[in-house]
């Protein structure tokens, strides 16, 4: 009796820092900051958790890396409108911002080399806004990045939507043990954070405070990357549809193709070219096929008709590495109908944002 008391005692005591979701909540969201700003194509809306009492900030780049103003929103409702930049890296997507900031709660750091698949995990951020919302999970994997840039990717089922960005993945001792970073579109519980120990080597290496036009033009500039091709792969994959396109990179232009079967050739066709303009790209997708349609008739047998149609729809690049690219499509929503005889939809084309990673 006594021996399984005493492993018993054993099994209760083996973590005494955890806590339930309410506690994390309750002990973090203070800390966990919205960060909204406008860009020249409108407005931005991302989260943040603050790392030092003196205002300093971790978010994502992609958040910040457009802004042309920007301002951040505490828990208790305090805003700061003036921002700078102490520290970023393109390529984990991670960025360090500092508001003038005096005794403000923090978020404690944990240790993302410790964290392991099936462990819960917490979500806080502005999802759409929407500051302070909360979602639960588990960790689902720690994988590498998809787009192969060379780094680790939390991987987690907890919920997640645009305005989350740059927002803590919390341990169940209410630690941050990564930085929400983004999902896999047209999927479910397919989330990914970036391990919070890279936030640490950054935290360690802080620069002079950039505004955030140095901040765009020094991502403007162009960096030897030694691990990186100078050419940028041809085949880019989506990660919300299985399209595959043939991109090729010539100077300040970006001309490209749908992959297609010799059989598809002969019905369709999607071509892009865009042209560098500022700190992305702006072009023309031009697509098209041959289309059938029965004709409406009122005696006689019906013939299938056929329609030739042509498409010039506009493209944006906002965001071009050579392992990763970031835009949006104005193009038919989801559930439009397509009128073969007439060449149009039933609903009126719409931006649509996507991501490309190399095949």
């Amino acid at each position: 009796m006594r021996t399984v008391l005493a492993v018993f005692a054993a099994v209760v005591v083996a973590n005494p820092q955890s806590l339930d979701s309410p506690s994390i909540v309750a002990n973090v969201s203070p800390a966990v900051v919205l960060i909204k700003g406008e860009t020249s194509t409108g407005t931005i809306l991302g989260s943040g958790l603050i790392v030092s009492h003196d205002g300093k900030i971790a978010t994502n780049l992609h958040v910040i890396r457009d802004l042309k103003t920007a301002g951040v929103q505490l828990a208790s409702g305090e805003i700061f409108e003036a921002v700078s930049v102490l520290a970023f890296d393109d390529r984990k997507d991670l960025a360090i911002i500092k508001i003038a900031g005096f005794d403000l709660p923090t978020v404690e750091l944990g240790n993302s080399n410790d964290v392991r698949s099936g462990e819960r995990v917490v979500v806080i951020g502005s999802p759409r806004g929407l500051q302070g919302t909360v979602t639960t999970g588990v960790v689902s994997a720690v994988r590498d990045d998809p787009a192969g840039a060379g780094f680790k990717l939390i991987q987690t089922d907890a919920s997640i939507n645009p305005g989350n960005s740059g927002g803590p993945l919390l341990n169940d001792r209410g630690q941050a043990i990564g930085v929400v970073t983004w999902k896999l579109r047209g999927s479910e519980g397919l989330n990914f954070a970036v391990p919070i120990n890279y936030l640490r080597g950054m935290l360690a290496d802080l620069h002079q405070p950039l505004s955030l036009d140095e901040l765009r033009l020094s991502l403007a500039s162009v960096k030897i990357d030694v691990f990186t091709s100078f050419n940028y792969p041809a085949l880019w994959k989506s990660l919300s549809a299985s399209k595959i396109r043939n991109l090729r990179f010539e100077g300040d232009f970006i001309y490209g193709e749908t992959v297609l079967s010799e059989e598809q050739k002969q019905v369709q066709f999607d071509t892009y070219e865009l042209k560098k303009d500022g700190q992305g790209y702006k072009g023309v997708i031009r697509s098209g096929g041959t289309c059938s349609y029965l004709p409406i008739l009122t005696v006689g047998q019906q013939y299938a008709q056929y329609n030739r149609c042509k498409f010039e729809r506009k493209i944006e690049f906002t965001s071009v590495t050579p392992n990763r690219i970031e835009g949006r499509g104005f193009v038919p929503p989801n559930g439009s109908k397509f009128d073969c005889r007439k060449c149009t939809y039933s609903k009126p084309d719409v931006w649509t944002p996507f991501v490309w990673i190399p095949q």
